[in-house]
This record gives C-alpha cells, sequence and structure tokens, in this order.
C-alpha cells in the first residue's frame, strides 16, 4: 500500500490583510515562523514568555510557533499552524485580532521523549534499553531545533 503524502502547507498569493497580535501566553520563549510560498520556515521574531509582537500579514500566509530552545511545537486556537482571517475591527474598536500562543496537551509518549532528552546526554542514547523505534524517535526529538529554513512537516487539523 503506497502511503499518501499530505500536502504541504505554506504561503498562497493573497491582497488581504489581517492585522495580528500573537501573544506568548506560555513560560517558554517562542519563536514565531512563517511558512513561505515554498513551505520552509522562516523565522519571524523570539518572543519572552508573556510578551506579544504585532505583526502585518496577509490571508494565506500560515505561521507556526516552537519552543525556542527545544523545537516543540506550540499550538493557537488548539491548532499547530495558525491561517489568519481577513482584517475587521473588533467589538471593542481595537484592529488587531489577540492570538494566544499557549503549549499543547502532549500525549504520554511526548512527554516521556521530552523528558528523556532533558536528562539524557545525546551520546548515550544508544545504550538506553528501549526498542528501536523509540530510540529513533528520541534521536529525532534532539534535533527539533533544526526546523528553520526548511520544509516543515505540520498536521493541518
Amino acid at each position: 500500500m503506497s502511503e499518501v503524502e499530505a500536502p504541504k502547507v505554506r504561503s498562497q498569493p493573497s491582497c488581504q490583510q489581517s492585522y495580528i497580535r500573537f501573544m506568548n501566553c506560555t513560560e517558554r520563549e517562542v519563536d514565531i515562523v512563517w511558512l513561505n510560498y515554498e513551505g520552509v520556515s522562516v523565522h519571524y521574531k523570539t518572543l519572552s514568555s508573556q510578551h506579544w509582537v504585532d505583526v502585518n500579514t496577509f490571508v494565506g500566509h500560515p505561521w507556526i510557533f516552537r519552543d525556542t530552545n527545544t523545537g516543540d511545537k506550540l499550538v493557537v486556537q488548539l491548532k499547530e499552524v495558525y491561517e489568519p482571517v481577513a482584517h475587521c475591527y473588533q467589538r471593542d474598536g481595537t484592529s488587531r485580532r489577540v492570538v494566544n500562543i499557549v503549549i499543547p496537551v502532549y500525549n504520554l509518549k511526548e512527554c516521556c521523549l521530552q523528558k528523556l532528552r532533558a536528562i539524557i546526554p545525546c551520546n548515550q542514547i544508544d545504550d538506553l534499553e528501549l526498542p528501536k523505534s523509540l530510540i529513533g524517535e528520541l534521536k529525532k526529538y534532539f534535533h527539533k531545533s533544526s526546523y528553520l529554513g526548511k520544509p516543515v512537516s505540520v498536521s493541518k487539523s
């Protein structure tokens, strides 16, 4: 059975502006990343905990968010990819849509891999008494922070 490749998330041409305020609601430093027209990640800004940045963007320009130190995925509106909507004034008269960046609910496996990454040196991974498949996944976790400038694999749910 052949595996169907998910469509690549990337920016599309657009003239519809969207004015966003990305708010880091985590205790982590967050990389704000724009996915360009080829689907390649482009670092836009790093936000400290509880800080925000105003961004003038366009409908059809997707954004993702990563923990600066680990590369772990962060979410907005329960989604990994934020896709701006057309600009409109809010009921309170403001013109920017506030988009809160938060930590997702990681599954047990992800939590365990994150914890192991924090306590096991990279050169000792192969010494762990774990199945090869988990060893492979743990190795990937050590390379998560090298996502910039590469096509990004995201689940568009």
